[in-house]
């Protein structure tokens, strides 16, 4: 890189200017020279993605329709990957734009594209199938759509997929494109344009289906079923942190502000809305009724104006071993300026954005990871570069915990790392080493682990403290194993406070028979000790209709519980009055196998019988004078 200063001469002396210039670069070189961008392969035209399947391939995708396929030295195989410019309508903003590998690509050779189709430009999600008789060559015949979206304009169509670590495909879809969202897509649950999408793919079900946690799953009516999250105005570019899942998207902006949204794993579908076309990052765009204040939309963790860019260009976090300058740090560019920024988490919850400046390549369109996490970026002008750095210490990552890890009372805590063939690893645990270049190893005792990787010219460590304790017995109490629907709610009572309760009828702290409806229902409790420990405690629980005779004839309710049983089982009734109730148990023959006469008291009684019974079915009958009820058994 290199630093130009131009000053007026007549204001600075030389000697003056000379001490300046060398302290800009001493900051510059101190600060960024660690990290570079090396040209690895040349000659692609628009490279608009760059994807890996989990090998030693890395495929490039042109923007005209062609998938390339680079080796791992940076060589372009002779023939393309996939050719579909047939059917690929190109323009500025149009074209074969994204390509994503599901994780069972090794075994099922399905693979799933995002382009923009002839004549209409409508954007298609379609699914390819790899040739049985050569892995670096795909079937075009193979084609599946699996999704038609209308573009009313060319412009703003997304274009980018990836695989989630739910399993889920995600789709990026821009606005619908001319300026300012004229069609208000963004924010119009009835459009798939301008949001996130996702879908449940499987290659032996011609079509998707609609994973039940997206925003409007359980109610189709109020929205589109594939849509997981609103309001983004063209999302170029993002990634899911192979790490901890996290989600990353460059949104570009409209006039003023270009944008980097931020969303952790696990946040719930019907929280996120991007805030397009009512906010344009952080500034207000549209003064609509309809449109709430900045608090009510997710908000960017990064923003910058223009003329400082333009247009966006997501990046990825960086996981990959070879450098552990750039471990992290989450990347991404601009397309007019072609500075490449990081962003690292600060000490109040933000992150701070460091401008390395132009590292040597210009129009960066978008970034990519090997199958080792290295990372890469792509250009306009054809070039793909790889991300290096001057600090050879490589990554020790033990991807367990940051310090200490807990076997919450299973008596072993297995302890990972990603491996790269290029690296040496060692473990070791009270000064010696107990394992070489394994992905992981189990720890059996108690104390410091070390994990040290070599690249040959330097090392790096990382330690984790493993701790062994003795196992929580959670429990909780309230809960009966029996219920009419008509009941009142109980209060469940956890003997471990500040966990929580799961299940039909559950709500907080509560079981309501009448919102669980009739069935068998597993209620569980589940708490995280301060340790990271999770721990559950289930109990299963029966709800009847209890539909017997009313009141001024005999009883209200007859339960047989559990039914089917293993040869005992509980009667439960219900009666205004005391009562003397004789209970007969016959066979499918009629022949009698038992005869009791209970006293029953106002009010709802148990009565548990105890008869040992044989497989089979049973008839029992509950007798008081001439009135009668008769109930199946089954005995499993």
């Amino acid at each position: 890189f290199y630093i130009h200063l131009q000053l007026n001469p007549n204001l600075y002396p030389m000697k003056k200017f000379f001490f300046l210039s060398m302290a800009c670069l001493l900051v510059a070189i101190s600060t960024h020279a660690q990290i570079s961008l090396t040209s690895f392969a040349t000659g692609f035209n628009i490279p608009v993605d760059i994807k890996n399947c989990g090998d030693d391939r890395l495929f490039i995708v042109e923007q005209r329709g062609i998938i390339q396929l680079l080796d791992t030295n940076g060589v372009k195989y002779i023939r393309p990957f996939m050719n579909i410019t047939a059917r690929v309508l190109l323009s500025s903003e149009q074209g074969l734009l994204g390509l994503a590998f599901p994780p069972d690509y090794r075994t099922s050779g399905y693979f799933y594209v995002n382009y923009t189709a002839k004549p209409s430009g409508e954007t298609r999600i379609s699914r390819f199938k790899v040739f049985a008789s050569s892995p670096d060559s795909a079937d075009p015949s193979s084609e599946e759509i699996l999704l038609r979206i209308y573009q009313p304009f060319t412009n703003h169509n997304g274009g980018h997929l990836a695989f989630g670590p739910d399993g889920y495909l995600y789709i990026g879809m821009g606005d619908g494109g001319s300026g300012g969202d004229p069609g208000n897509r963004a924010q119009n649950p009835d459009s798939l344009l301008g949001k996130m999408l996702r879908i449940a793919v499987d290659p032996s079900i011609p079509t998707y289906s609609i994973p039940p946690t997206n925003m409007f799953a359980a109610d189709t009516t109020l929205g589109r079923g594939e849509i997981w999250a609103l309001g983004s105005r063209n999302p170029w570019r993002w990634s899911f942190d192979t790490q901890n899942g996290d989600l990353w998207i460059g949104d570009v902006g409209q006039d003023s502000v270009e944008e980097v949204d931020y969303i952790p794993a696990g946040t719930p579908s019907s929280t996120i809305n991007l805030g397009w076309k009512c906010w344009e990052g952080n500034r207000r765009n549209s003064t609509a009724a309809s449109c709430g204040p900045f608090s009510d939309y997710w908000p960017p963790v990064a923003t910058y104006r223009h003329p400082v860019g333009c247009s966006i260009t997501g990046g990825y976090v960086y996981r990959g071993t070879k450098y552990n300058a750039l471990f992290g740090k989450y990347f991404y560019s601009d397309y007019c300026v072609s500075n490449v920024h990081y962003l690292v988490p600060n000490a109040v919850g933000g992150f701070t954005d460091t401008n390395l400046g132009n590292l040597g390549a210009s129009s960066i369109i978008n970034f990519g990871v090997d199958k080792n996490r290295e990372l890469y970026c792509s250009t306009a002008g054809g070039g793909i570069y790889r991300f290096n750095s001057t600090d050879c210490t490589p990554v020790a990552n033990i991807l367990n915990a940051t310090d200490t890890v807990s076997d919450c009372g299973t008596g072993s805590v297995r302890l990972n790392t990603f491996i790269n063939s290029n690296l040496t690893y060692n473990w070791s645990y009270g000064g010696s080493v107990i394992a070489t270049d394994s992905v992981s190893i189990t720890a059996n005792q108690s104390g410091d682990y070390i994990l040290e990787v070599t690249n040959g010219a330097c090392s790096n460590t990382d330690t984790i403290n493993v701790k062994f304790v003795t196992p929580l017995n959670i429990t909780f109490g309230g809960l009966d194993t029996l219920y009419c629907v008509y009941n009142n709610s109980t209060n469940l009572l956890p003997n471990y406070l500040g966990g929580s309760f799961s299940g039909n009828g559950v709500s907080l702290a509560t079981f309501d028979p009448s919102v669980a409806g009739v069935g068998t229902w597993t209620i569980t409790y589940t708490y995280t000790d301060a340790t990271g420990c999770v721990y559950n405690h289930s109990q299963d629980v029966r709800v009847d209709l209890c539909v017997g005779v009313i009141e001024n004839k005999w009883l209200n309710t007859v339960s047989l519980y559990p039914n089917p049983s293993q040869g005992n089982f509980n009667l439960k009734v219900y009666s205004k009055i005391d009562r003397k109730i004789k209970v007969e148990i016959a066979n499918t023959l009629n022949q009698q196998i038992s005869s009791n006469t209970f006293v029953i008291g106002a009010g709802e009684s148990s009565v548990s019988l105890a008869n040992n019974l044989a497989k089979g079915i049973y008839i029992v009958k509950l007798v008081e004078g001439n009135d009668m009820i008769v109930q199946k058994l089954i005995v499993q």
